[in-house]
């Protein structure tokens, strides 16, 4: 696939129905994903919560009753561990297939290893609460509400609107034409049900019920690469 030498700005993007078009007219698209992750504080600077340890799995309503004798052998195979943040990757791998679908080549400088290790030595002030970003938007002139914003950015609405609005139909479709998770032990039936019976207004509650969209996700990536 041949593309234009010409960059532009991710922030510059159009509407999906006009990508093509705008695709034709440029063909590299530079991102700024990685950025915050890039300059983020690491965890012996900043001692934060995981994203959840695997023995919480135990607790979960929809876990499968094999799950806690597969759970000593989960990290058993896995890759070593990448240069890049994890959460960098995920959103790269989660951004490609859209744009190269619509001929855009995407090009991440902060997701370079040398940007990476350039992030890792700067120093901590710059780094603690984002401040060499929130100098960078101060500096092009940019007020107070958007360098230092009250509210702190967040997808946790997201999540739950996503789940609430979308995700019961599609469980209701896995419960009804099968799938590997279930025929595996490794997800309950029963319990997910009760799970998705909770993805309601009202009902929801953030701690509990996000979890249930790795189900989801992970049942649409294994459909998909089994057939």
């Amino acid at each position: 696939m041949k593309h234009r030498r010409m960059v532009c700005d991710i922030r510059e993007l159009p509407n999906v129905p006009a990508l093509k078009q705008w695709a034709a007219e440029r063909g590299t698209v530079v991102t700024g994903l990685g950025g915050d992750e890039m300059a983020a504080l690491t965890q012996e600077e900043e001692p934060h919560k995981g994203l959840g340890e695997i023995t919480d799995a135990q607790i979960l309503p929809w876990v499968g009753p094999r799950v806690p004798s597969v759970l000593e052998f989960a990290d058993d195979g896995i890759a070593p561990p990448a240069l890049i943040n994890s959460m960098t990757l995920l959103t790269l791998e989660t951004t490609a297939p859209v744009l190269l679908k619509h001929g855009l080549w995407p090009v991440h400088p902060f997701a370079d290893p040398d940007m990476v290790g350039l992030g890792e030595q700067l120093p901590f002030a710059w780094r603690e609460l984002k401040q060499l970003q929130r100098r960078r938007l101060a500096a092009l002139g940019m007020s107070d509400d958007v360098v230092y914003p009250v509210e702190r950015e967040s997808f946790a609405e997201v999540v739950e609107h996503a789940l609430i609005t979308y995700a019961p139909k599609l469980f209701a479709r896995m419960l009804a034409e099968g799938s590997v998770l279930l025929d595996e032990g490794l997800v309950d039936p029963d319990g997910l049900r009760t799970a998705v019976d909770r993805l309601t207004p009202g009902r929801y509650v953030e701690e509990r019920d996000a979890k249930i969209l790795e189900v989801l996700s992970l049942h649409l990536s294994a459909t998909a690469f089994l057939h």
